[in-house]
């Protein structure tokens, strides 16, 4: 029995194939780094300090690999002050949004990841791609 969970286990590195019940998908085979970046929008008041927006405001969708990898897509490309715009609209219409937001940012973080994970201060380095004010 011990040998025939054990070929189970071995068998998708053996024959290079990913599968049940081991993933050799290379997402999962290598340590990450030390620190991670993150972009995302978020709204910023007067006095200059931040809250969140949800994701349907950032990217109008609820899933964050999406809304992060279109933000990606918008810098790469040139276009941050014109996604800026649009989710700056968005926000004004957001019931969520705080009552002294002025603009929306995009902003790519780098954050250390270990101490990100026990909810330390973690910022490292921010680079701000797009602001715009929020429509009135």
């Amino acid at each position: 029995m011990t040998a025939a969970v054990t070929g189970a286990l071995v068998l998708p590195v053996v024959i290079n194939r990913d599968g049940l019940p081991l993933s050799t998908y290379p997402m999962y085979s290598s340590s990450r780094g030390e620190q991670v970046s993150l972009v995302t929008a978020r709204a910023v008041a007067d006095d200059g300090s931040v809250s969140t927006l949800s994701l349907g405001v950032i990217g109008e969708s609820d899933d964050p690999l999406v809304v992060a990898g279109e933000l990606r897509a918008v810098i790469r490309d040139g276009r941050a002050e014109q996604r800026c715009r649009e989710i700056a609209r968005r926000a004004a219409e957001w019931s969520g949004l705080a009552d002294d937001a002025v603009a929306v940012e995009i902003v790519t973080e780098r954050h250390d990841v270990v101490e990100r994970a026990t909810g330390d201060a973690s910022l490292v380095e921010r680079t701000v791609h797009a602001r715009c004010e929020v429509p009135v």
